[in-house]
This record gives C-alpha cells, sequence and structure tokens, in this order.
C-alpha cells in the first residue's frame, strides 16, 4: 500500500503522465479491439460495389444480345424472297407470320428505295422517312439501331431497327424497318434491381434518362437530365465505389456500364443509408461502450489535471498577451513554486523566450521596411507608406514629385572590381542621397542599382532642380576605397503628381511609372543627364 502511495505521488510531470498514460493505452487497446468491426464498412462499400457491377453487367449483356437478335431479326426479313423480290403481298404475309412469333415487334414495314414507308398489310404510301437515320444507313447498306425516339404515327417513345433490302440484281431496293416500344426495354430493365431500394435505368449518350421505373409516369422519369456524379464518371471512364448524390440529393452507390454501341448508359443505385443501416446499429453499441471508457478517462484527468490548472491558466494568459502584442510579457516566477520540475522549466524558458521575442520581433519590424545593404527604405516600405505621404501632400494641396535614380554602368562597376566593392558603391551612392535630399523626403532603394526619392511638397521645377543637384553631387563625390577611386554618376527621372492618372492603381505607381519613362530617355540620351516627364511639364503660355 505505501509503495502504491509513492506511485501515485509522483513529484514530476513526466512521472504522472507515465502512470495515466499507461492507464489510458490500456483503454484504448479495448477500444482498438472494438473499432476492428470498422472494417466492416470497407469491407461493405466493396461487396455493394462489386455486386452492383456484375449485376450491370449482366444486363449490359443481356441488352446488347437483345439488340443484336432483333437486328438480327430484320436482317432474316430484308434477306426472304418476297422482300428481295418486292412483291408487296408476299413481303406482307411473311411480316405477318414472322409478327405472330415475335410479339416484342411493335411495328414493321417496308420502306422502298424513295424512302416512302408502305404499311405492314400491303396498303398505300403511308409516310416519308428519307430523312431518318435508319433510311439513309440502310441506303448505304448498313443495318442501323436508333437511339429512343419518338414515333410519327402513333407518337409514342420507340426504337426502331433497319435493315436494307437487295434485289436480286444486287441493287438497293429498299429497307426493313422494325419498331420496338420503349416500354419492352423498359421491362428489360427493370427485371433488373438490386435489393429492396435499389434501382436500375438507362441513359442516353446526352445524360437523358431514357426508361421508366417501374410505376414511373412519363412526366416524371423519362426525358429528365441526370447531371450526376455517376453520369460524370461514366463520360470520363472513372472507375470508383464512393458514394454520391443521385439526381434526387440521396446518397447511393451506384456503378454503370456502356452499350456495345455507346449510346446507351446503364445505371445502377442503391441507398446508402440502407447498406449502412446495420454499420450505424454497430457503430451505437460501440459508442455507448467508448462513451464510459472516456467518462472513467475523463474523471482520472481531472484528479491529476487540477493541481496544475491553475499553472496552465498562467501560461494560457501569458500566450494570450503575446498575441495581442505584448511580447514582453513575463509570468511571476511564484506561480510555479509547487509545480512539478517540467513547469518550472517550462515557465523559465517561456520568459526566456518572450524576451528574445521582443528584440527579435523588434528586428522584424526594422528590416521589413529598411533595405539591409543600403540602409535606405526598401520598396515595400515606399509602396505602402508612400503611398500614405503622397495622399496626404494632395490632401493638403500641395504636390509631389517622384526621382527615380540610376547608377549609370553598374554592372561595368560589377565585372571590373567585383560585387562586394558594386555593393559598397551602392551604399555610398545611398548616403550620397540621403545627403542631398531634406529630411521630409523618403529615399528608398527601388531594386537593384535603382533608387526613389519622393518629395513632397515640390513641383516639377523644384523637382527637376534637384534632380541637377543630386546629379552633380554624383559626379563630385566619386567612390574612394584606399587607393581605388571609382567614379559614379546617375541617370535620373523625374515626374510630378497628374490630376489625371494613367498607370497603375494610384497616384504613386503613376508617377513611379511616368518617371520611368523619363528616366528610359536620360538612359537613351547618353546618362549622367536629368530627364522630366512630358506630362508633368507645363506648357508654356
Amino acid at each position: 500500500m505505501q509503495t502504491l502511495k509513492r506511485i501515485l505521488r509522483i513529484s514530476t510531470l513526466k512521472g504522472r503522465l507515465r502512470l495515466w498514460v499507461g492507464l489510458l493505452i490500456a483503454a484504448m487497446c479495448l477500444l482498438i479491439v472494438l473499432f476492428m468491426s470498422l472494417p466492416v464498412k470497407v469491407i461493405k462499400e466493396r461487396e455493394i460495389h462489386a455486386a452492383l457491377k456484375e449485376a450491370i453487367e449482366v444486363q449490359r449483356h443481356f441488352i446488347d444480345n437483345w439488340k443484336a437478335e432483333r437486328a438480327a431479326d430484320v436482317d432474316y426479313l430484308a434477306s426472304l424472297p418476297g422482300s428481295r423480290s418486292l412483291q408487296l403481298d408476299e413481303m406482307s404475309r411473311q411480316i405477318e407470320l414472322f409478327r405472330q412469333s415475335h410479339a416484342e415487334f411493335d411495328s414493321i414495314n417496308f420502306v422502298n428505295a424513295a424512302g416512302k414507308m408502305y404499311s405492314a398489310n400491303g396498303g398505300g404510301l403511308e409516310l416519308d422517312v428519307s430523312d431518318r437515320n435508319y433510311f439513309t444507313a440502310a441506303r448505304s447498306g448498313n443495318r442501323y439501331v436508333t437511339e429512343v425516339m419518338t414515333g410519327r404515327v402513333k407518337g409514342q417513345s420507340i426504337i426502331a431497327f433497319s435493315s436494307p433490302v437487295r434485289s436480286y440484281s444486287d441493287e438497293f431496293a429498299g429497307a426493313i424497318v422494325a419498331t420496338v416500344k420503349l416500354t419492352t426495354l423498359e421491362g428489360i430493365v427493370n427485371s433488373f434491381q438490386f435489393g429492396e431500394s435499389g434501382e436500375t435505368f438507362m441513359l442516353d449518350h446526352h445524360g437523358y434518362r431514357i426508361t421508366n421505373s417501374p410505376g414511373g409516369s412519363e412526366v416524371s422519369e423519362k426525358g429528365r437530365r441526370y447531371d450526376t456524379e455517376i453520369y460524370k464518371r461514366a463520360i470520363a471512364g472513372e472507375l470508383t465505389s464512393k458514394a454520391y448524390n443521385n439526381v434526387n440529393g440521396e446518397p447511393v452507390f451506384g456503378a454503370y456500364a456502356w452499350s456495345s454501341d455507346g449510346k446507351w448508359l446503364i445505371v445502377g443505385e442503391t441507398r446508402t443509408v440502407d447498406i449502412y443501416m446495420p454499420y450505424w446499429k454497430l457503430l451505437v453499441v460501440m459508442g455507448l461502450i467508448s462513451g464510459l471508457v472516456l467518462l472513467a478517462s475523463y474523471a482520472a484527468a481531472l484528479l491529476i489535471t487540477r493541481p496544475v490548472i491553475d499553472l496552465l491558466s498562467a501560461l494560457l494568459q501569458g500566450t494570450n498577451r503575446i498575441r495581442e502584442g505584448k511580447y514582453g510579457y513575463r509570468i511571476d516566477p511564484a506561480t510555479f513554486r509547487t509545480a512539478p520540475i517540467e513547469l518550472k522549466e517550462l515557465a523559465a524558458n517561456f520568459n526566456m523566450m518572450s524576451d528574445k521575442l521582443q528584440s527579435t520581433v523588434q528586428l522584424l519590424k526594422e528590416s521589413a521596411v529598411v533595405d539591409h545593404l543600403t540602409e535606405v527604405y526598401n520598396r515595400r516600405f515606399l509602396m505602402n507608406e508612400g503611398a500614405k505621404i503622397e495622399e496626404a501632400s494632395a490632401r493638403a494641396g500641395k504636390p509631389s514629385c517622384i526621382l527615380i535614380v540610376d547608377v549609370d554602368y553598374f554592372k561595368q562597376i560589377n565585372d571590373k572590381y567585383g560585387h562586394l566593392t558594386g555593393d559598397r558603391v551602392l551604399k555610398h551612392a545611398a548616403s550620397l542621397l540621403v545627403a542631398c535630399v531634406r529630411k521630409s523626403d523618403v529615399v528608398a532603394r527601388y531594386g537593384g542599382e535603382e533608387f526613389i526619392v519622393l518629395a513632397t511638397n515640390c513641383d516639377i521645377s523644384h523637382g527637376r532642380e534637384l534632380g541637377e543637384r543630386i546629379r552633380k553631387w554624383f559626379s563630385s563625390a566619386p567612390y574612394r576605397e584606399e587607393k581605388m577611386e571609382v567614379g559614379v554618376t546617375v541617370s535620373i527621372g523625374v515626374s510630378q503628381t497628374c490630376p489625371r492618372r494613367t498607370y497603375g492603381t494610384n497616384t504613386l505607381e503613376d508617377m513611379i511609372e511616368r518617371a520611368d519613362k523619363a528616366l528610359y530617355r536620360a538612359k537613351n540620351q547618353g546618362r549622367n543627364r536629368v530627364e522630366c516627364d512630358d506630362a508633368s511639364v507645363e506648357p508654356e503660355p
């Protein structure tokens, strides 16, 4: 008993965690055994998908065979002597005898070479079908099976089979056209149902339903657009067993198969709720057991964490203060006087990191706006804060100027003296610019060897004067290093705020773009010169 008490009174957090984690692991082992039933879900989904796929494949073969048999029947009628000799009475007799043994055909008719359809009883010309696909295919010497279409005579949904009739002289003499009501195909499709909630139906290549469910109506079922996941998978040729929402928004499992001619899509679906019902019941039982275990674990956790809740609250308060921006916040060490050793070290480390974070944030703030090489403002500061400075000057009714200062032939300096010397030349250039301008002006490194000066309360004439002063100062102040002297000249483009913006999203970007074009002219005209933006120069009176 005394040994047990010593174990339960472990003074370090590490020791206490070892004890209670061991107990929790024992409980988790029990949960793992229970949750081994989870593979049941995966296995069930695989079984459902395999069964659906098998049922759809069987139905696809059945429908393909049915279509092939009906097409063969029409080929047979087209090859009979009465058909080839074009004897209508004999042809009608043969067709009537054939229909008596093949009740699935709704109508069987002969179409002559001109596309005129004769009635099955040998009557006169009834209908011109020369524009129908099944006739044009027969005229080309091919059998043809149509998609679902609406008959011209009865207005019913039908499927037509055609086969060319060749005379004894092997010339095209017409075609035998037989139709089957769609209800015949629906009877075949609906004979394959997967489970109590399953449904099998057919879509055309465009995703429109062509078969009715048992008891369905023409309005509610046929012709409905199925832009569902299973149709998209079929079009893309994807094979996946994931559940999806059917056309009514219900989660289902499904499988599909295209008919051999690619005209029809056969789809089988069954609702996931019916498939998962046994699984959900198992989960309920497992959830109740897990809940009891978790309640016991929670009670144990409360017992062990109660002494350190106040300590953790102090740490949480410290992190909240830091999140609010009080980076130098420190936790009172007295709070951890009776805490485990690990928490005392954690408090000390927290205070040390808070001090370091405060100094690091200060450095980051400075480096975020200052170019590390030249120690003037960087491009980010110019574009963010410079825009605000220019806007404040504009609200005061004062013009501003932008000067883009480019170090001439800087690449040659790098190539001749090396990149380290080139960096020192850039620092020299930045110091000259800072010395040339007013304290209220902003000097920033724009990129590479380019610098920008934002001068507020400065019109274009004063901007030109400032540019000339900078240019002359550079010409008279070469960079010197021991016995080496590097002459530095600059080309400068100047622009002034303009009431009408031409470039960019704000006035600052517009000024920079126009100053850049002026700089381009300065370079093209020999460098070491100042050019002003044409739009910034006021016209002479």
